[in-house]
């Protein structure tokens, strides 16, 4: 039985046939995190009980006892055997009318500014949702198996990962913070861009241990984060939430970052690895600060971000939805463009 905040009602949880709308193609070959995120989630709601469907590209490979529907009409057709729909896409009119509104959308990414959402939008993290002008988030929850954990020494370099090509995610200023701690580092998330790439292994023939991964399959990744001291997170946007955070801490490595968005909600037992300003980069990569333990980061990781708390939570949206309740009073709006700070 689960009660809803000062309101006298109580909703009792019982088995559900939810569908899981998020039509790309299942599993996703390298990172795709969003569509992790999905998968994670419609395998555990699964191993609970409920009656999962999912309406992804033809030839996704789901978990066991999951019902693939790919055609859109034979979805239509079928909607109302449906009762919840759970969108990891921003839907068009149509479909909430064809599912009678019995639709929650998790939104992953940041909106432009002034986009507006569905009533039932669910965000992603605290800081997410309110820069959306909307209260209602849940945390992604990552299935712990897929990590390796190491609690012993590590290797004397940093790490990062994140779309090597996307500027926010800073590996530029990432290459500049190690350069300047005299530190070493390794990189992996894609191949691109070149002249990164290229100054990188300009650092590689000074004798240095700098190294450029490149792209990782989820088994590669899962290695990857348990060889180095630290992974280095200097965003320089708003992080809706930074799967990557949690992923290292279930491997036993601290994370080093800027504190926009998310992140002071996903650090939030480790304050001093809030890093605002280069002085303070410098001093944490030379070793000047006290980093969590592995065992605290994973037990902190275990306790927040598991793939089973990610579906308790979405199970209490769903039956409120189910209800006929909406779960923000307006129209969620972005505040803060996807380029602000």
């Amino acid at each position: 039985m689960i009660c809803h905040g000062n309101v006298k009602v109580c909703y009792l949880i019982g088995l559900m046939h939810i569908l899981l709308f998020h039509p790309v193609k299942l599993p996703p070959v390298h990172y795709g995190g969003t569509e992790r995120v999905a998968l994670w989630l419609m395998r555990t709601l699964a191993s609970m009980g409920h009656k999962i469907t999912a309406h992804a590209e033809a030839g996704s490979l789901l978990p066991a006892g999951i019902e693939l529907i790919s055609d859109p009409e034979i979805l239509r057709a079928r909607a109302s055997e449906f009762d919840l729909v759970h969108s990891f896409t921003k839907l068009s009119p149509d479909w909430y009318e064809c599912f009678r509104q019995k639709v929650i959308v998790t939104i992953h990414g940041n909106g432009q500014k002034n986009e507006k959402f569905h009533k039932n939008t669910v965000f992603i993290s605290r800081n997410h949702a309110e820069r959306h002008g909307a209260k209602v988030f849940v945390y992604n929850g990552l299935d712990p198996s897929e990590l390796e954990f190491n609690s012993e020494p590590r290797p004397d370099r940093f790490l990062f990962l994140s779309k090597t090509s996307w500027k926010v995610k800073n590996l530029s200023g990432a290459m500049t913070y190690a350069d300047q701690a005299r530190q070493n580092l390794w990189v992996a998330g894609g191949e691109r861009p070149f002249h990164l790439r290229a100054r990188l292994f300009a650092q590689k023939l000074t004798g240095k241990d700098w190294r450029w991964v490149g792209a990782v399959t989820q088994a590669e990744k899962a290695h990857f984060l348990t060889q180095g001291k630290a992974l280095i997170f200097p965003v320089l946007w708003n992080e809706p939430f930074g799967l990557v955070m949690v992923e290292a801490l279930l491997s036993g490595t601290p994370v080093l970052a800027n504190p926009y968005g998310s992140v002071p909600e996903i650090l939030e037992f480790a304050p001093q690895c809030l890093l605002s300003n280069e002085s303070s980069w410098l001093a944490a990569l030379k070793g000047e600060i006290k980093l969590p333990s592995a065992k605290e980061c994973r037990e902190w990781a275990l306790s927040k971000f598991d793939q089973k708390i990610m579906a308790r939570e979405y199970l209490k949206l769903y039956e409120r939805v189910a209800s006929g309740e909406m779960l923000n009073e307006h129209d969620p709006m972005t505040k803060v463009g996807a380029d602000e700070i």
